[in-house]
């Protein structure tokens, strides 16, 4: 793959439009390792002439090609672009890991195979979808599901491939054309993804990717008055952003997942391997290094005696040393932050919580001098009036606290601006369903964490999201219109 990267380079190829490799005509940026903060090379953004010309291509295709209304052929090239995607995991996963740090094995293992599954099952989902027919003495007719057009796909640098897949599958199952805009920092694997699905024989103008910074691309793609509806994962103010472009252009509908502040909470009473549980919160508070919105940014213990509470903390100190840090490439559980604002931001925070009085629990071995890179951290909370105390960390650092009641934990999860997850360890059955009850965000994950699966709608409430699910037979339904066809007696 470093050849696939050198010729993206060398070319400053970072567009592909109508199926062929292009040149942005905007200002260039830096392609960045943050494992080591060595420079990959520099492309050209696209302009709002590029964006315009990408939406062309799309549109051109969307409207002249079979894609939209031959559906058996198009479940047919979905299937055989997940046999491409999964014949090339291990050159996707380099490149996501030398752009974005993320781990080659868990790539390997969660995210390439995730792209997979939503290729398959929204080619079975279309597959199986029935028409809705009705017939009366005032006539007779059908409804039916129809593709909204072209779709502006916007997407973060966390999970580069794993969310290309959750935006793509659907959309293309649903028959659109796509112009998708990868993050700057994480660029490669969509234009990658681009080619293959070329080659799985997707029309040319289908799928096209537009590199550059939200200020200029994102900007132009939200403001074009030919895109039918834009998805979009990322932060609460770009979001916000994109709903103001709906509104200044073509009311476009805009899907949006949003910010997190997940909680995992341990119902005393109903815990008993502390080892087990730890070793699940570190996992899930740390891992692809706390950059992810379902991150286990606050672990509640919920009842309990003081000794008790302790015994926990110290397991889950325990569990943290376990957990190893380094190269990607390598056989480790977390690499670093995407760039070096990320881990300054992340690492001043900490100072502020500290300094306010928050104690530090745990801080992982020392990391890296070069590149972005930020040990795993666990403090008690963070006292009020800090930006830990309020805002979403995406980075690997949790806070560790203990509560007195369950009602006072419900309200710690539900009291937030941010309503995506949160996990509930609880083995009694009847307390168990109480919890999921009474928690106000879009996944309750029980007894270990998870964000579900392909078949599980994924989206959350409050400012966690905005109109629409990623993932299930929901996601479907941000990239379809519903048609009523009805005919007189």
């Amino acid at each position: 793959m470093t050849s696939f990267l050198n010729e993206i380079v060398n070319s400053n190829s970072g567009l592909f439009i109508s199926g062929q490799p292009d040149t942005g005509s905007g200002e260039e940026f830096a392609l960045i390792n943050p494992a080591n903060g060595e420079t990959l090379g520099v492309l050209a953004e696209a302009s709002a002439d590029d964006v315009d010309k990408a939406v062309k291509s799309a549109r051109h295709a969307w409207t002249d090609s079979w894609w939209s209304t031959d559906t058996e052929r198009r479940i047919a090239t979905l299937r055989k672009l997940s046999e491409v995607v999964e014949a090339k995991a291990d050159d996707i996963a380099y490149l996501d890991a030398i752009e974005a740090g993320k781990v080659v094995n868990e790539s390997l293992s969660e995210d390439v195979p995730d792209v997979v599954a939503n290729l398959r099952f929204f080619a079975n989902l279309v597959e199986q979808a029935e028409g809705r027919f009705l017939q009366g003495s005032d006539g007779w007719g059908w409804v039916e599901q129809i593709p909204v057009g072209v779709v502006g796909c916007v997407l973060p640098w966390n999970y580069p491939i794993a969310m290309l897949g959750w935006k793509a599958a659907p959309a293309l199952a649903a028959g659109n054309a796509l112009v998708i805009k990868p993050s700057e920092d994480s660029t490669l694997s969509a234009l990658f993804f681009a080619r293959l699905a070329i080659e799985a024989g997707v029309p040319e103008g289908i799928i096209n990717v537009i590199s550059g910074q939200g200020a200029v691309t994102g900007q132009a793609l939200g403001l074009h008055n030919d895109v039918d509806a834009l998805t979009f994962t990322g932060s609460g103010p770009t979001g916000r952003r994109f709903l103001n472009y709906s509104a200044e252009s073509n009311l476009k509908a805009v899907s949006l997942e949003l910010g997190g502040r997940a909680g995992y909470l341990v119902d005393a009473e109903h815990a008993r391997d502390y080892d087990a549980i730890a070793a699940d919160i570190i996992g899930a508070a740390f891992g692809t290094s706390g950059q992810n919105c379902t991150a286990s940014s606050r672990i509640i213990f919920v009842g309990g005696e003081p000794d008790d509470f302790s015994k926990f903390t110290d397991t889950l100190v325990n569990a943290a040393q376990d957990f190893k840090v380094g190269d990607p490439f390598t056989d480790v559980n977390m690499g670093p932050v995407i760039n070096q604002r990320a881990a300054d931001r992340i690492k001043g925070w900490i100072d502020e919580a500290t300094k306010a009085g928050a104690e530090v629990l745990y801080q992982g071995p020392a990391v890296p001098a070069e590149g972005s890179w930020v040990s795993p951290t666990l403090i008690s909370e963070a006292p009020a009036g800090t930006a830990l105390s309020t805002e979403e960390v995406f980075g690997p650092l949790s806070q560790v606290l203990q509560v007195s009641t369950r009602e006072e934990a419900v309200e710690r999860i539900n009291g937030e601006r941010y309503g995506l997850a949160s996990t509930i360890w609880c083995e009694d059955v009847a307390q168990m369903k109480w919890w999921a009850d009474q928690l106000r965000v879009g996944t309750v994950a029980v007894n270990g964490y998870s964000e579900g699966t392909v078949a599980t709608p994924f989206g959350g409430l409050r400012e966690s999201g905005f109109w629409g699910r990623d993932n299930g037979p929901e996601a479907l339904a941000n990239y379809q219109e519903t048609k009523t066809v009805w005919v007189a007696p």
